[in-house]
């Protein structure tokens, strides 16, 4: 009688290669996050897409690999172009200089209690957190591995956040939800 073979778990970090398309994986923590893209939240990033400001370029959910974890921001961008994936092109290695996490009810405790210390630690140096419920922007600057909130914005006023402080943004689309 052939029994099956014992499989080993992989890391969480290498389980996240091994999940469907439809699926976005991360691992922080030896602990492996498993959801469904968030079109829906995403829809309000759509008006920064097209628009890095020069010297600038981001992309909507890129996988970073930190270490041992995989991190999937709603935004990330880098100061002096694209970064370099691995040969697969499933992970950057390139630690983005600005990440943004747009919160929704199913994300806000893994986005604010894990994911934004995380990204401290490795150094990012700005971050946004949307608040649709809310109609906030928070925009942080990381200061000695700790997060210092810079500025509040709220409504549908137009803004210049930093590190983006040429762009004039419109907080409007962001509440939109079409």
């Amino acid at each position: 009688m052939r029994h099956p073979a014992a499989r080993k778990p992989l890391p969480p970090h290498e389980e996240v290669q091994t999940l469907p398309h439809y699926l976005v994986g991360e691992a922080l923590d030896g602990v492996l996050y498993i959801s469904s893209p968030s079109t829906e939240r995403l829809k309000g990033l759509t008006p920064l897409l097209g628009r890095a400001p020069e010297g600038w370029w981001w992309t909507a959910a890129p996988r970073l690999l930190m270490g041992q974890d995989v991190l999937v921001p709603d935004l990330a961008g880098w100061m002096g172009g694209r970064p370099e994936t691995l040969p697969s092109g499933t992970f950057i290695h390139r630690i983005p200089n600005w990440i943004c996490e747009v919160l929704s009810p199913s994300s806000a405790k893994l986005d604010l209690a894990t994911k934004l210390p995380r990204y401290a630690r490795a150094g990012i140096q700005h971050a946004w957190v949307i608040n649709p419920v809310n109609r906030v922007l928070e925009v942080f600057r990381l200061d000695h591995e700790r997060w210092m909130l810079k500025r509040a914005f709220v409504g549908d006023e137009c803004v210049r956040a930093e590190p983006f402080e040429g762009l004039e943004l419109s907080l409007a689309p962001f509440w939109s939800p079409s």
